[in-house]
């Protein structure tokens, strides 16, 4: 078989294709990004950006209702806005394959938490597989999709960030056809009303012995044991990579790549072992399940691997030298700290600075490259909480009686989860002002179109949404469109919108540096093609 070297993100997705997927959903995230990217850039999948989490999985249970595969990928904290459909969704089940990849970001090096998916997982009873490679990633994938359908439920995989664009060797496999469109309408197990989701409640619990059934003959989870080990490591998906490297042969290995785990594997693993560690990326699901069996359990919660931050392969020296650090050691001659900054050129710079002329009591932020206007020398934010998070916390302050609140908000962020936000303080008269910045594509993930330019993730043409009408039709007393590089114009405009009652809205509009160049609407004949 011919062999490639790809980047885990891209043996998901290659994975999907083999598998035979009909079609592909997202929303762009790092560090998950890349699997659509893949897929939209040379494969005849169907390859979609949506508004938002949420409307991704939803729109890919849609897909299986057909009896077609389905893959959605998203980021951790995506997976919390896709939640409501997942948990309702274990319950009445799929028909196609449905498998949900979520890419976790242990370190926070793109994200607001360090939140750990496989509990959303164990919390609605759905497989989840996490690999240890991208050629575990891309077996996976398939596995998960032949499983999916095997239990008629979806089926998680998990990623993190060092796996997602970590780079191995993959066999490449031959892709299977994608099924015919099917779809059959089944009320107990499409409609979710309390006498349907009751009964499908007590057939998942029902189904759980078969769904551990399936992981002990997956080989997914698979102890490495010799005569003679006195030390063990339980090592959960990069984990185990991790500890490949890491360890000597004195050590014995249980690499856990499927939950739920079945009954008694951690207690098979260490019998005869006088020290048992687990190395698990997030949180210490597993380290919780040993210490149920075992006394003498090494990981996070003994304080012996940092609990925060990525742990990577250097806490592990720990094993063999039975030292305890409680963060990863330093090296000699550290790097020079360089946080992320706005580009030369970002047109947000001058809309900030336009914005601190103007002079809003408080500014609430929002997610995206113009968050990192919190940062000096601009110091222009004063919160950042979750996607569409802005408005809705401006609007809190505001009706408190604080007056000149703005709220800064960028286009897809928008669109993902501000509309809302905004419907909100319209019906509630909050006297607020909303700065939407449209610099023309999803720029802090790399410059992916938008519902707004009209560009689908495949280069092609689609549907375009306007922000002004959108905003005219949540009720705003006002919508202004201004180019933040007029700047004295944009600065009494904002001065006399933040003194106003009522809702209004400010678009500042002028492309990310790195796209005003190219083509980002289809009149203009092209796409984003970054």
């Amino acid at each position: 078989m011919k062999k490639e070297l790809l980047s885990g993100n891209e043996a998901i997705a290659r994975g999907a294709y083999e598998a035979g997927i009909a079609m592909a959903v997202s929303y762009p995230g790092t560090p998950a990004t890349e699997i659509l990217e893949y897929l939209a850039a040379g494969f005849p999948v169907e390859a979609q950006w949506t508004t938002n989490e949420k409307v991704a999985l939803e729109t890919a249970i849609g897909v299986s209702y057909t009896g077609r595969r389905a893959l959605c990928s998203m980021k951790h904290v995506g997976l919390n806005v896709a939640a409501d459909p997942l948990m309702t969704a274990a319950y009445l089940g799929i028909r196609g394959g449905l498998v949900l990849v979520v890419a976790d970001d242990p370190g926070a090096y793109s994200s607001q938490n360090e939140q750990d998916s496989r509990f959303y997982a164990r919390f609605a009873r759905i497989p989840c597989l996490e690999p240890a490679d991208a050629a575990q990633a891309h077996l996976m994938v398939r596995e998960a999709f032949e499983l999916s359908e095997k239990i008629s439920r979806p089926v998680m995989l998990r990623s993190v960030t060092r796996l997602s664009h970590g780079r191995s060797p993959v066999e490449i496999g031959a892709p299977r056809s994608p099924a015919p469109p099917d779809l059959k309408k089944d009320p107990a197990r499409m409609i979710a009303v309390p006498s349907h989701v009751l009964a499908a409640h007590r057939d998942l619990l029902k189904q759980q012995p078969a769904i551990i059934e399936w992981g002990k003959g997956s080989g997914f989870n698979r102890i490495e044991k010799s005569a003679g080990q006195r030390r063990g490591v339980i090592a959960c998906g990069v984990g185990a990579a991790y500890a490949r490297e890491t360890l000597g042969e004195d050590c014995a290995l249980l690499q856990v790549g499927f939950y739920p785990l079945e009954p008694g594997l951690i207690k098979e693993f260490g019998e005869g072992l006088e020290e048992i560690w687990v190395v698990e990326e997030g949180e210490p699901l597993v380290e919780e399940m040993a210490r149920c069996s075992f006394r003498n359990v090494r990981g996070k919660l003994s304080g012996d691997l940092p609990p925060v931050g990525e742990l990577g392969p250097e806490p592990l020296a720990a094993i063999q030298k039975k030292e305890k650090p409680l963060s990863t050691p330093a090296t000699s001659s550290p790097l020079p700290s360089r946080p992320p900054v706005m580009c030369a050129g970002c047109p947000h710079r001058e809309l900030y600075l336009a914005l601190k002329a103007a002079g809003p009591s408080f500014t609430a932020g929002d997610i995206g490259c113009y968050t990192l206007g919190a940062s000096p020398p601009l110091s222009a934010l004063d919160t950042c909480l979750c996607m569409g998070a802005g408005i809705s916390q401006a609007a809190g302050i505001a009706h408190q009686g604080i007056r000149r609140v703005a709220a800064v908000i960028g286009d897809s962020t928008f669109i993902h989860s501000g509309i809302p936000a905004l419907i909100g303080s319209v019906y509630n008269r909050a006297n607020l002002l909303v700065l939407i910045l449209d610099n023309a594509s999803v720029a802090m993930t790399g410059h992916q179109p938008t519902p707004q330019t009209g560009i689908r993730a495949d280069g092609r043409p689609g549907g375009q949404v306007d922000l002004e009408a959108i905003c005219r039709a949540c009720g705003v007393d006002s919508v202004t469109v201004l180019d933040p590089l007029r700047k004295e114009e944009m600065t009494r405009l904002l001065k006399e919108k933040l003194e106003a009652d009522g809702v209004h809205v400010v678009i500042s509009r002028r492309p990310c540096v790195f796209v005003g160049r190219r083509a980002v609407r289809p009149e203009n004949g092209g796409g984003n093609k970054t």
